[in-house]
């Protein structure tokens, strides 16, 4: 290890195999709490639960499930866990030059975030370095991380071709993403103002059961928070906190019309870590408590 100005800098010489220069790992802790630094290789970091935070270019986000983060040679960040509550992250560490002929095609969006540093500012940085991918993605990204992991591992003949071939895979579907989140504002340049804050509602309908702070949801808009709250309630009318907590109170009604759970087992699934807390909203919502509405509408209260 290096020194970066003020900063650990690992590098690649040090941190990974030279033949196969190529690590991935897992992180799970309620405890972790990376120094800043930086590294001469590219980094990607893929959140599979909870919810920690991401320093990331004098930024600080709080991050959950499906988020990803292509962490470029020499761009400082750290990761660390937010009061003491758990979440697990995927590390996947390489040199860039391991998938250059599988990425050809793609290079005039991939390069720049494989090879961006502190220094290089001319793409914005939400295109650089952070994307969501929302629930019908996050089970193939975690699949393709799997299989990278068991492979890494067990390490059986051919393991480094199976590894690129997935790793090519994330990245071009990475590509792919990027691209559509570019191409947004083209389509329709008229409503240009309304799309950071769709892409928040969005956010929230994919990931309703997880915690949400105002904070993550001025990133995903890049806006401002005092700004973001502002422009939030004016597009739709409600705070920040009343619209998740109308889309929790939305999915708890249809399945407490289902009546496959307990009132308890809703409450947490969709996204309240007290009882009370979700009832006292519900009743706000809905104007009767969540047992109340069970016995008017859950499925056996019609036989």
């Amino acid at each position: 290890m290096g020194m970066g100005g003020e900063i650990p800098f690992y590098q690649s010489k040090d941190q990974l195999n030279r033949a196969f220069p190529f690590k991935i790992l897992r992180y799970s802790s309620s405890l972790l709490k990376q120094p800043m630094h930086s590294h001469d290789y590219v980094q990607i970091a893929y959140v599979l639960r909870g919810i920690c935070n991401h320093q990331l270019r004098g930024k600080s986000l709080t991050v959950s499930r499906g988020d990803i983060f292509i962490i470029a040679p020499n761009t400082r960040h750290s990761l660390s866990a937010i009061e003491d509550k758990e979440f697990e992250v995927v590390l996947v560490d390489f040199i860039p030059h391991l998938v250059q002929e599988q990425l050809k095609p793609f290079s005039d969006t991939l390069n720049p975030l494989l090879q961006h540093s502190d220094e290089d500012y001319k793409i914005p940085f939400i295109q650089q370095s952070w994307l969501h991918f929302g629930k019908n993605k996050q089970i193939f990204v975690e699949q393709l991380l799997q299989d990278i992991q068991d492979e890494f591992e067990h390490r059986e003949v051919g393991f480094e071709h199976s590894i690129l071939l997935n790793l090519a895979k994330l990245l071009i579907l990475i590509d792919r993403e990027y691209r559509k989140a570019k191409r947004k504002p083209a389509k329709q340049p008229a409503l240009a103002d309304q799309h950071p804050i769709d892409d928040v509602k969005r956010y929230i309908y994919d990931n309703f059961s997880q915690d949400i702070p105002m904070e993550h949801g001025a990133f995903i808009a890049n806006m401002a928070p005092a700004y973001f709250s502002h422009q939030f309630k004016k597009e739709t009318g409600q705070t920040f906190v009343d619209f998740v907590n109308e889309v929790r109170i939305e999915r708890a009604m249809e399945l407490i019309r289902r009546d496959t759970h307990t009132i308890t087992q809703i409450g947490f699934q969709v996204g309240f870590h007290h009882l009370s807390h979700f009832i006292r909203t519900f009743k706000k919502r809905c104007g009767i408590t969540p047992t109340e509405y069970k016995k008017t509408f859950g499925s056996k209260s019609v036989n």
